[in-house]
């Protein structure tokens, strides 16, 4: 009966690019439901959601939707590299959820537009002038939107890794509307406030006005997002183990290294996804928040351009008090990029919020998808407050 089911979704998922079938694979190849459906954006980009409708065990009942939302330089396809019990979008399969996965504008699996083209010289520009302003504003208020129509449900649960939560907290206080929309929130790794930031990333962030400059010298407003890039990594990783270490320490170089927690056995598999690509003003408005005297603020154009987008000298800062959606912060000690520091004054700042600190000093920022005890020290707990 299973292999049927498995087989019928596979002819139904026949429409799929390369690219998405690649990660049908991921699914597939584990006995689970998979599919792929499109929106369009208020401001004209096409976003793909990944689709976990049920799990193994409750075939075709469907429970309540979750939205599993990435984060940088990543894809949906981040939750699905790990097997059945360590990968998120498996997990909450199994748990009775029907798990939604958005894509990112400008990542792999959503690089159209209803009129610019990202690979023209004419279009590129355009296509890429978004930060997580607009990832937040206008991608996650359309996938938020889609899903309930499409399930037919009220409101969904929502967890986000790193820039995944950035979106949340964007949308929530820009469009309070939406709060109601939403039954609860759990953020991996929280990042709104970056004053406390360390490691190399710290470094990178002193050299956003020179890449804003180079990226106009140069017609270019991307980062990594080529396939050339891909096929590279695949080449590289997968020579031996040496080249995997090689390829781990890369990986994870902006977030700091767990030694014991490392699952290089996924290299492979992530360096054939990772990175997914981004924008550039993404990038530099990260840097921005680093640099702002500790506020979370919206994109900084500059007085001269930001009195004529925002009618003020300086940025204008998301209003943090309007998130009325209960938020649980899931944050590291070792994480370089989501500081405890920054972490705290979020916390402070959300009107219904919680915390919990994960109990393991070296766990780091990319742990939180892909650590050999991922389940035990991040999902279990984080499903046993969704239950109750």
């Amino acid at each position: 009966m299973w292999q049927l089911l498995v087989l019928s979704v596979l002819v139904s998922a026949s429409h799929l690019s390369a690219e998405d079938l690649s990660v049908a694979d991921l699914v597939l190849r584990h006995g689970y439901p998979f599919d792929v459906h499109e929106l369009t954006t208020e401001d004209g980009y096409v976003l793909s959601l990944f689709r976990i409708p049920f799990g193994k065990k409750d075939i075709h009942q469907l429970g309540p939707p979750v939205i599993l939302q990435h984060g940088l330089q990543c894809s949906a396809a981040c939750w699905l590299f790990s097997e059945p019990d360590k990968g998120l979008g498996f997990i909450m399969a199994d748990q009775g959820y029907d798990v939604w996965m958005p894509n990112s504008r400008g990542t792999t699996y959503s690089r159209k537009h209803r009129t610019l083209d990202p690979n023209s010289w004419f279009d590129e520009d355009k296509y890429w002038d978004f930060s997580f302003h607009e990832l937040g504003y206008y991608d996650l208020s359309a996938s938020i939107d889609y899903i309930l129509k499409t399930t037919g449900h009220e409101a969904l649960y929502y967890i986000g890794h790193s820039e995944g939560t950035t979106q949340f907290f964007v949308l929530m206080s820009s469009r309070p509307n939406y709060n109601q929309k939403v039954l609860h929130m759990s953020a991996l790794a929280p990042i709104a406030f970056m004053e406390n930031i360390s490691g190399p990333e710290k470094f990178n962030t002193l050299f956003a006005p020179a890449l804003s400059r180079l990226s106009e010298f140069f017609h270019s407003y991307s980062v990594l997002s080529g396939s050339f890039l891909h096929f590279l990594l695949r080449l590289v990783c997968n020579l031996n183990l040496s080249t995997q270490k090689l390829c781990s320490h890369v990986i994870y170089l902006t977030s700091e290294q767990d030694p014991q927690q490392v699952n290089s056995t996924l290299i492979p598999t992530v360096t054939s996804f990772v990175p997914a690509g981004t924008s550039l003003k993404q990038l530099i408005h990260y840097t921005q928040l680093a640099h702002n005297g500790g506020k979370f603020t919206q994109y900084d154009y500059g007085k001269p351009i930001n009195k004529i987008v925002y009618r003020q000298e300086d940025p204008p800062e998301y209003d943090l008090s309007k998130i009325t959606t209960p938020v649980v912060l899931h944050h590291a000690s070792n994480d370089w990029i989501s500081d405890t520091k920054d972490v705290m004054t979020l916390y402070k700042q959300l009107p219904n919020c919680s915390k919990v600190l994960i109990p393991l000093p070296n766990f780091n920022h990319m742990d939180f998808m892909w650590a050999i005890d991922v389940w035990k020290l991040v999902y279990e707990p984080m499903i046993n407050i969704l239950k109750h």
